[in-house]
C-alpha cells in the first residue's frame, strides 16, 4: 500500500518542482532585465567588448571588410564612442546619452533583431522610429519600427515589444519599452 501512495503523489511532486523552477527562472530573468544582477560594477562604465553579443561583432567585422573607408568616416566623421543617442518618448522630454551605452533587451544587445532574422547594430543606424507597438510585456507582443541606416537606406520590420531600450544617461540608467517610445536618433 505504501508503494501505491508514493506513485500516486509522484506526478504532483514533479509538477510542483517544475513550477518552482519556472518561477525562479522568471524571477532571475526579470532581475537581469532591470539590471539588479548581471550589470557592470560602475554604471558610468560602458560595457566591455567581450560583453557585446556575437552578432554585433559580426556586423562590425563585415562592415570593415566590405568598405574601404572606416565606419566612423562613413557615418559622419565621429567615432562611435563620440556619438550621442537622443531617446524621445511619446510623452515627456528627450533624454541624451552616449550612444555606445544604448542596448536593447536584457541580454545587452548593441542592436536589434529585425523580423527575427536580421541583426542591425546601433552603430549602423542614424534613427529608429517606432511606428506602432503592442503593450510592453504582452504575450507575443511586437513593435513595428522603421530603421534609417547611416547610408540613408531604410528597413521596416518588427521587434519584440517585451524588451526595453536602455542606456546610461548622465542622471543614471534610463529604460523605455517600445510602446512608450517615439524614436531614437544617433547624432553624429
Amino acid at each position: 500500500m505504501a508503494e501505491e501512495s508514493f506513485w500516486k503523489t509522484a506526478p504532483g511532486v514533479l509538477t510542483a518542482i517544475a513550477g518552482f523552477i519556472t518561477a525562479i527562472g522568471g524571477i532571475v530573468a526579470i532581475l537581469i532585465q532591470v539590471g539588479v544582477i548581471g550589470g557592470t560594477a560602475d554604471p558610468t562604465t560602458p560595457p566591455r567588448a567581450e560583453d557585446t553579443p556575437i552578432q554585433t561583432t559580426v556586423a562590425t567585422t563585415t562592415a570593415k571588410s566590405t568598405s574601404s573607408a572606416p565606419p566612423a568616416s562613413a557615418a559622419g566623421g565621429k567615432a562611435w564612442k563620440d556619438v550621442e543617442a537622443v531617446i524621445t518618448p511619446k510623452e515627456g522630454a528627450p533624454t541624451r546619452m552616449r550612444a555606445e551605452t544604448v542596448r536593447f533587451c536584457f541580454s545587452g544587445g548593441a542592436g536589434i533583431n529585425l523580423d527575427d532574422s536580421q541583426d542591425i547594430a546601433f552603430e549602423k543606424m542614424s534613427k529608429i522610429d517606432v511606428l506602432r507597438s503592442d503593450v510592453a510585456l504582452s504575450a507575443g507582443g511586437k513593435a513595428t519600427v522603421l530603421v534609417t541606416l547611416t547610408s540613408g537606406a531604410t528597413r521596416e520590420g518588427t521587434i519584440t515589444s517585451g524588451c526595453d531600450f536602455f542606456g546610461q544617461a548622465e542622471e543614471g540608467r534610463y529604460s523605455l519599452y517600445p510602446d512608450r517610445l517615439l524614436k531614437i536618433e544617433f547624432v553624429r
